[in-house]
């Protein structure tokens, strides 16, 4: 399934929303298992079945959801 950007900058929306130093969007790319999201500040995994909830139900994904999202985040020394 090819995803959109614009559902990783929503999912990437959400985050900043409880979280505004995750950065903002520098590029994304997609593997088997999900998008690697690159911002300004670190990257993050975003899992394909997290990508398909925001595409086809956004309002599936709770606050919970993106809490254990960013648990994934990691800053980059170069970002």
């Amino acid at each position: 399934m090819e995803i959109a950007t614009y559902v990783v900058y929503e999912l990437l929306i959400r985050l900043q929303a409880l979280t505004p130093n995750v950065g903002v969007y520098l590029s994304s790319s997609q593997n088997p298992s999900g998008v690697l999201l690159k911002t300004t500040t670190g990257t993050i995994h975003l899992p394909i079945e997290l990508l398909k909830k925001q595409f086809e139900e956004p309002s599936l994904i709770t606050e919970t959801d993106i809490i254990n999202l960013l648990s994934n985040f990691r800053v980059t020394a170069s970002a």
